[in-house]
């Protein structure tokens, strides 16, 4: 007997703006901390930040050059593969962490780089100095200023200090977004300690590979499958500059994910993807169907469990027509009340089926199911 399911459906903006204020790097930090006129204090702790941010920096570099780098505390990595604009594609990720061995206050530090890059990128060339200004009456000159160096031009970089605290209970998580084109990289994350003067810093980096999926070959393709605790409406839309503080936001949807893929029998399981490049009848519209199957693991062998009835996917029931030339996707998704579940690992199989083409995808997707 089919289970029994809700449909879902997503906020149809995607991403606008979210790419605009997303890079950060050691100068451009620095420069915001800077007071005009600052005291002796304020310039003290600017000097203090500017060598932390440096110290990452390093730290990054040793990292990608295979020198041996610092595990004080254990960082776990999750993340998901969204379409998002002018052929780049989101990467919203979670970064785990035991709270009991990880430090309250740290500097974060991500860079992107192309994979098996084993040399830091040299600081790019300072901008040509202005011309000197002419006094048209004692042809006296001023000294033009020389620019300093700009940052390294790595694919993406960013430099945070963060305050961490845990919810009873719960391990630390930290949430963040990156958006880069499609290949395949190596992402750097540097969390190290904000220690007090002459203390030694705890520090931990984690080196994870990328590779990003190619969502503008036309070809029929899905996201990432994101499971979910709950779904949020927002008051309003996230500003770009918040957007890779809250990576799983789109429009004034916010999807609260479930980090560890890990659900109560109380809880209800939700089931959100993305379809691209849907094939379309000549009056632009597609016709879809999703099958969402579960099989759970008894005595070491997968058995298929239930599955919940085919969801039907067209125009008229995910929000109108459909512009292929845009940076539209077919939202689909499902909550499914998880009481029937017995404890334990189960395998949700979910396929993509377009009716006007017989073209098939499939995503594989594991959860866990507790008391």
């Amino acid at each position: 007997m089919p289970l029994s399911r809700r449909d879902l459906g997503w906020s149809r903006t995607l991403l606008t703006g979210a790419l605009a204020a997303l890079s950060a790097n050691a100068a451009v930090v620095a420069q915001k901390q800077k007071d005009p006129k600052p005291d002796a204090a304020a310039q003290a702790a600017a000097m203090a930040q500017q060598q932390e941010f440096q110290t990452v920096v390093r730290v990054a570099d040793a990292a990608m050059s295979g020198t041996a780098t610092p595990a004080d505390f254990p960082i776990q990595f999750q993340n998901d593969y969204l379409r998002a604009q002018n052929s780049r594609v989101w990467v919203p990720f979670i970064l785990t962490l035991d709270p009991a061995k990880t430090p309250a206050a740290v500097t974060m530090y991500l860079r992107v780089t192309p994979r098996g890059m084993t040399a830091p990128l040299a600081p790019a060339a300072p901008a040509a100095p202005e011309k000197p200004a002419k006094d048209n009456k004692d042809k006296k000159k001023t000294d033009a200023k020389q620019p300093p160096a700009a940052a390294p031009d790595y694919p993406y970089q960013d430099l945070a200090l963060l305050d961490l605290k845990a919810a009873p209970g719960q391990p630390l998580r930290i949430m963040r977004g990156i958006g880069v084109p499609t290949g395949s990289y190596d992402l750097y994350v540097v969390l190290r300690e904000r220690a007090a003067a002459g203390a030694t810093a705890r520090t931990s980096v984690l080196k994870q590979p990328l590779d990003v999926p190619n969502y503008s070959t036309g070809e029929l393709m899905t996201s990432s499958v994101i499971l979910a605790e709950r779904v949020d409406q927002l008051p309003a839309p996230v500003t770009p500059e918040q957007q890779s503080e809250h990576p799983y936001a789109f429009g004034q949807t916010e999807i609260v994910v479930a980090p560890d893929h890990r659900f109560k029998k109380s809880q209800e399981l939700i089931v959100l993807l993305q379809i691209y490049n849907p094939p379309l009848s000549g009056d632009k519209k597609f016709n879809l169907e999703a099958t969402y199957t579960f099989y759970r693991t008894e005595g070491g062998a997968e058995k298929r469990f239930n599955n919940t009835e085919p969801q039907t996917l067209t125009p008229e029931n995910t929000g109108g027509t459909f512009d292929p030339s845009g940076n539209n996707a077919v939202q689909a998704g499902q909550g499914i009340p998880l009481q029937s579940f017995p404890e334990g690992v189960y395998r949700l199989e979910i396929k993509i089926t377009d009716k006007l083409s017989s073209k098939v995808v499939t995503q594989n997707v594991n959860f866990t199911v507790a008391p």
